[in-house]
């Protein structure tokens, strides 16, 4: 039996609206004989999953969409991953690009070519995304302008840096749809004290693309000492949010709303956020993933209060 990774039932409300955007996409795009799309699919697993039962108590953040193999599928619900998502909508996309590190996901991906024949053309790309995204993915687009596309960057942490966004960014005909990991990865990073290592800091300038998130997320005041004392805002998740999407907005031109994903607990996992050139990518973006806290936050409190 093929081992089928698990996912949290959180997971289907991300694909839902995945889906949704881009068959919307490809019926807008396909009306216009000249061009060609491909659809990206940076960290796509193994193209089918399984919806956990239960969620464990402790570190339930780590492994949302990657999950452990089992063997009991008959008795769980599967459902189509993000490749498939993609790969079903009509009309189809041009071109699928999967990038996977996972040997045995690998191999479940490249199955995928005969499962679809000739309906689609599919390429299986093994190892890092960002290099494929920044170097094979860009010289197609340089040498032929008549490619536009969607990559869906869904990680489990933090590994797509804002270097890679921008590059995607500055084609102007790439649309992304991120995984924006606030619970699940970068509130780990942010100490309440503010006192953070030069590891960590180095980590965030990366993935951000600049150290101004530092003060987005603490205010910093004078103590009866006269140090400068960090603070951490109480709302710093909110702040940060509004900052990154300001980021984007920035570098595409046109940003969604933010789809916040939550576990079976009520606890904040991520935000699904749309990024791309078109007033009008955005604004069907916003719609198929409803509303979320994506306004800039009020007047804040420290998070000492």
């Amino acid at each position: 039996m093929v081992d089928i990774p698990e996912v949290g039932p959180w997971a289907s409300q991300k694909l839902e609206g995945l889906g949704k955007y881009v068959a919307a996409y490809t019926k807008i795009l396909s009306r216009q004989q000249a061009l060609k799309y491909v659809y990206v699919d940076a960290f796509a697993a193994a193209g089918r999953a399984v919806i956990r039962r239960k969620v464990a108590d402790d570190d339930v953040t780590v492994a949302l969409d990657l999950g452990l193999p089992r063997a009991d599928t008959e008795t769980r619900q599967v459902i189509d991953g993000s490749p498939r998502v993609a790969l079903n909508v009509e009309p189809p996309f041009t071109h699928y690009v999967f990038v996977e590190a996972d040997p045995d996901r690998l191999a479940q991906l490249e199955s995928l070519k005969i499962e679809y024949g000739d309906s689609r053309a599919i390429s299986v790309r093994e190892g890092d995304c960002n290099e494929y995204l920044a170097t094979r993915l860009l010289d197609g687009f340089r040498r032929d302008r008549c490619w536009r596309g969607v990559v869906f960057l869904d990680p489990f942490g933090m590994q797509v840096p804002w270097s890679t966004i921008e590059k995607l960014a500055a084609t102007k005909r790439i649309e992304v749809f991120i995984n924006f990991p606030l619970g699940m990865a970068i509130q780990r990073l942010l100490e309440r004290s503010g006192r953070l290592t030069e590891h960590r800091r180095a980590k965030l300038d990366a993935y951000f693309g600049d150290s101004g998130w530092y003060d987005v997320v603490y205010s910093t005041e004078t103590d009866l000492f006269g140090d400068k004392v960090p603070r951490k805002w109480e709302d710093a998740g909110d702040r940060l949010l509004a900052w990154y999407r300001d980021r984007l907005q920035v570098a595409f031109g046109h940003v969604s709303a933010a789809r916040l994903i939550k576990n079976s607990k009520g606890g904040h996992l991520y935000y699904l956020v749309f990024a791309g050139p078109n007033r009008t990518g955005a604004k069907i973006a916003s719609h198929v993933l409803g509303t979320a806290r994506a306004k800039k936050p009020a007047t804040a409190r420290r998070a000492d209060g």
